[in-house]
């Protein structure tokens, strides 16, 4: 307080003074031109009279510190040409600067500042604040380069040279101080010709050390040779920073003879001999290193600085031979480990890094602790974003060598909580091929970011990661993690992009069904099962949201149909009247449980006598009154078929209505009580190759043959079909073998063989593939094989065996496997035109439409002939194109044929022919939705867009189709960006869209995260795109 009091009375009298010399030197320019040579002691150029107030405050300044010091006296240091608001600026700037630095606190911006402020008015800094501000330039600026801090110390060394106070020996000290902590190059002889004091020992001994620091040997024999004439004595860390100097340099010689200096003096070697050593590990000379490690024990510390030295200096191969050295056992130094470990990677030195791990990891008796110097590795990889492919790498090294097996889950772990997606993936992959176990919550982080920042193509790209990668979705991630992400509003689209992402539909159907139960959408459910009922529902997992969509919508019919769609489902319909019973929402009123009932009746929906008992008791527990309400009972009792003598009521679940986690939790169970596991075992490796699981499938395979159970000819169908799934055609040959040897009765899937035979074919095995079709006899041809025999035929088109593909379809026609149909003769024109065969495509096609009465690929036959016509390379093709449009007339009618003109000339983007053919014929709506089913199956809607681009304006109803045609192909492909062209292509067209194309289109860029049009903004408050 008594400092504070002080300078508040010293800022008032200047304040006094200031006005006192103004008045003066107004009155001696006005009065007395002489009175500046009467008083030659004071300036007298034009403003402030700065000598007069030095004099005037002299005998206050004797107890201010030096900044206050300041505050005092350079107030009026400058020119009288600045006018009185830049002064008081810059005094303010000053004083606060000086009063943050006193605190610590030193800011490289307001330095600057006054340093240009300073420069530009020609302000005179008083001598404590230029030293002051002179020592800010160097430690106190860590955050700036030290070129930087340098370049700011030649700015603030440039205004202390132009004081007229001149420099001091101070000066000159701070200075050299300034230039060792920036590591800046001093010239010792130029420095010392250039002061205009007289230097003392300190200033010798500074600039030693600073040149000394900068390791410039010239000026380090002059500046030696300087204190040795003026016989100035030099301290032991002087004498240490010479010798680190010398031997760093390579000059060890002469760190040896100032060591022999420093014996002579008495004075401790212990750190030059630790400088002696850094110097060798920096050259690399292990021997000498040694050496001075044997003689002179270093401490944990240096001898962690030295394996930091030798990895720096490319030198850290030997870095095993500093660590036999340690003499604390290693748990002590952990944290210093660690730190010397994070060090290392931050200066890119991962690979010495990881010898230290290595190293520690050998030794029996330190191989306790590895696992937190691994951690530390890897955490510090992590954070300083290291290549995906490093941090994969070192971790699965981490888990051979044993170090820590849990290394790369642990990196995992923090690649999900980082949301690190491609660290995760990489890992992933890892874990994988070490045949670690990735389980599907693993992802669900993932899964979360990618709906949050991309949307449903970033879900289902990640789906098919896992199934790629083996890893098989549960229930609880596809219900909880998959489907609120993804766009709903069609269920059978969402599970159609499920399937082609390779997830079993077994899989998905299960919980797509929950979802929508639990968002009460009775209608998509019907819809849905209607649509696909291939699949075997798990009843059990949607009793409760079946129920509780029940009492939300009171659609009971729906939960029957539900419940009778598959034939198994009525098992669960007295499960399901329990259920509903013991949900605390389902208000119980008697004409509510009647209807249900009478509804149940006339679907002749059976429940057993045993399920009878226990829902009657558990009315009777609801205080029923039974007397009142007989037609309940009675009801009941009507719903029993005496026959029925299973119960969906027991405690222990039948395992045939088990799930794959319940059954495997069950033969647990049942190995304990040493009973037989045949069924078990059989309905698992039934239900693992339902769900595509071959590890799980060939576990149970091993177990039951380790048990020596016969195999049913089911068991080897449904491993056949999940062998030819993944590649393994060997073993699926073999079993083809013995079910062929089972009976003469037994029948294999058409389907089944035709997707070996496709298998074969694409493990170039053409011939094999032909043996089998024709071998195999016993042929269940009621499965509809005929898209699987197109996927045959095309493999075999485009294989380098295409010669084959003729034969092939004869054969599989032959046997049955498929009636001719345009899709199948498909690929006997498509060989032709892939190789630049058009008079062969042509030929082919020609044949087809005579012989089978069929135009395959005729738009791409006609596209390449009009195509032909422009370059003239192909004779008499006008003539070929005459034949191809006549035999689309008589086939299929001139709408249809002017149909496929008009995609054609769209095709090849011949606006003008096209504009003609519209102006005589309309395009046929029928041919056009024809052409589309066949292009949506291989998402190739080029024709379709450029048709669109092509038709005139007044064919309204047309292009509203097209456009409806060609969102949901980019809709299915998840093409956000042809989606979004194609609204730009309908508006410039001024096409008004439909309302389902407003609902299509708003769902689809929203589950995308992709920005809406302005034109759509105002409809997308009105569009359900929640999944709800």
């Amino acid at each position: 307080m008594i400092e504070t009091d002080k300078m508040l009375q010293l800022r008032r009298y200047v304040t006094l003074l200031r006005a006192g010399a103004k008045s003066r030197v107004v009155r001696s320019h006005l009065h007395s031109s002489s009175s500046s040579r009467e008083m030659p002691s004071l300036a007298t150029r034009e403003g402030y009279i700065s000598r007069y107030v030095h004099h005037g405050l002299s005998q206050l300044q004797t107890h201010l510190r030096p900044c206050e010091n300041y505050a005092a006296t350079c107030i009026r240091t400058f020119g009288m040409t600045v006018p009185r608001s830049s002064v008081d600026d810059i005094d303010h700037k000053v004083r606060s600067l000086c009063d943050d630095v006193k605190k610590g606190r030193v800011s490289a911006d307001s330095l600057k500042e006054v340093i240009r402020l300073c420069d530009e008015s020609d302000y005179q800094l008083h001598h404590d604040t230029g030293v002051l501000l002179l020592k800010c330039c160097g430690n106190p600026l860590s955050d700036l380069e030290t070129t930087e801090r340098q370049y700011l110390a030649d700015q603030v060394w440039r205004l202390a040279k132009r004081n007229s106070e001149g420099l001091t020996l101070e000066y000159y000290n701070t200075l050299l101080n300034v230039h060792m902590e920036n590591s800046s190059s001093v010239d010792p002889t130029k420095f010392l010709a250039n002061m205009s004091v007289e230097p003392d020992e300190n200033t010798y001994r500074l600039l030693l050390s600073a040149v000394a620091k900068v390791g410039n040997s010239n000026h380090l024999r002059d500046i030696m040779s300087v204190i040795k004439e003026k016989n100035v004595i030099i301290d032991e860390d002087a004498f240490n920073v010479l010798v680190h100097n010398y031997a760093t340099s390579g000059n060890i010689a002469q760190a040896e003879h100032v060591m022999t200096l420093m014996q002579d003096a008495k004075l401790s070697t212990d750190k030059a001999y630790t400088e002696l050593a850094c110097g060798y590990a920096k050259l690399g000379d292990i021997p000498n290193l040694v050496k001075v490690l044997n003689d002179e024990p270093q401490s944990d510390t240096n001898l962690l600085r030295l394996i930091k030295i030798l990895s720096t200096s490319d030198n850290g191969r030997h870095i095993p031979v500093v660590l036999n050295f340690l003499k604390t056992s290693v748990p002590t130094i952990k944290s210093q480990i660690c730190k010397t470990i994070a060090e290392l990677i931050r200066a890119d030195r991962a690979t010495d890094a990881h010898t230290i791990i290595n190293y520690f990891a050998m030794n029996d008796t330190t191989k306790d602790v590895v696992k937190s110097f691994v951690n530390s590795f890897l955490n510090e990889l992590i954070m300083l974003n290291a290549s995906v492919d490093d941090i994969t790498r070192y971790a699965a090294d981490f888990v051979d060598s044993g170090c820590e097996p849990l290394a790369l889950t642990n990196v995992a772990e923090s690649g999900l909580k980082l949301g690190r997606e491609n660290l995760c993936l990489a890992v992933f992959g890892a874990m994988g091929e070490k045949g670690m176990e990735i389980r599907p919550h693993y992802y669900w982080p993932l899964l979360a970011i990618a709906h949050f920042n991309q949307g449903e193509a970033k879900i289902f790209s990640l789906v098919k990661f896992m199934i790629d990668t083996g890893v098989g979705l549960d229930h609880d991630t596809l219900l909880n993690h998959v489907y609120p992400y993804v766009n709903t509003a069609s269920p059978s689209t969402t599970l159609q992009k499920l399937l082609i992402n390779g997830v079993p539909g077994s899989i998905v159907y299960t919980p797509l069904i929950s979802y929508l139960l639990s968002h009460n959408r009775m209608k998509d459910i019907k819809s849905l099962c209607t649509y696909s009922r291939q699949y075997r529902l798990q009843y059990r997992e949607l009793m409760k949201p079946l129920v509780r969509a029940y009492i939300a919508t009171k659609d009971i019919e729906t939960c029957v149909f539900l419940l009778t769609i598959f034939p198994h489902g009525q098992n669960f319909a007295a499960l399901f009247l329990r259920t509903l019973l013991n949900d605390r929402r389902f208000t119980f009123v008697v004409e509510n449980l009647q209807s249900v009932l009478e509804v149940f009746i006339k679907h002749g929906i059976k429940i057993s006598q045993r399920d009878a008992i226990v829902l009657k008791n558990k009315l009777s527990n609801e205080n029923f009154d039974v007397m009142e309400n007989a037609n309940i009972l009675k009801r009941i009792d009507d719903l029993v078929d005496a026959n029925l003598t299973e119960s969906s009521l027991s405690v222990i679940v039948h395992p045939k209505y088990m799930n794959t986690s319940e059954l495997a939790c069950h033969l647990v169970e049942i190995k304990g009580k040493n009973l037989r596991t045949r069924n078990i075992l059989r309905r698992l490796l039934e239900m693992y190759c339902s769900e595509n699981n071959l590890k799980k499938a060939e576990e149970i395979k091993r177990e039951f043959d380790a048990c020596q159970y016969e195999w049913t000819a089911g068991m080897k169908t449904y491993l056949f079909e999940l062998y030819i799934r993944h590649n393994k055609l060997k073993e699926a040959e073999t079993l083809l073998s013995e079910l062929q040897n089972i009976s003469e009765n037994f029948q294999i899937d058409d389907v089944k063989i035709v997707k070996f035979a496709t298998a074969l074919v694409e493990a170039d095995k053409p011939t094999k593939a032909f043996e089998i079709i024709n071998k195999i006899n016993h042929v269940n041809a009621r499965t509809n094989a005929q898209k699987h025999c197109y996927t045959l035929l095309q493999t075999l088109a485009q294989s380098q065996y295409h010669s084959q593909t003729k034969d092939m379809l004869h054969l599989i026609i032959e046997k049955g496997y498929c009636d001719l149909t345009i899709e199948l003769l498909r690929p006997l024109v498509a060989i032709p035109l892939k190789h630049n065969d058009i008079l062969g495509a042509v030929n082919m096609f020609i044949t087809c439409a005579q012989k089978h009465k069929k135009t395959p690929l005729a738009l791409e036959v006609l596209t390449t002939l009009l195509q032909q016509k422009d370059s003239s390379k192909l004779r008499n093709v006008e003539t070929y194109i005459e034949k191809v449009y006549d035999i689309l007339i008589n086939i299929h009618g001139a709408d249809s044929a002017d149909t496929m003109l008009v995609l054609a000339l769209a095709t090849l983007e011949k606006t003008h022919e096209l504009q003609s053919v519209l102006q005589r014929q309309r395009i046929s709506m029928n041919s056009l939705l024809h052409y589309f089913n066949y292009a949506r199956r291989s998402s190739n809607v080029d024709s379709l867009l450029k048709l669109l681009k092509a038709l005139p304006d007044s064919n309204k109803l047309d292009q509203v189709v097209l456009s409806e045609m060609l969102l949901s192909i980019y809709s299915k492909t998840g093409d956000c960006n042809n989606a979004v062209e194609l609204w730009k292509l309908m508006y410039a067209k001024s096409i008004e869209p439909s309302e389902k194309f407003k609902n299509s289109f708003i769902q689809f860029l929203q589950a995308n995260k992709v920005p809406l049009p302005p034109e759509f903004e105002q409809d997308k408050s009105e569009i359900n795109v929640s999944n709800q």
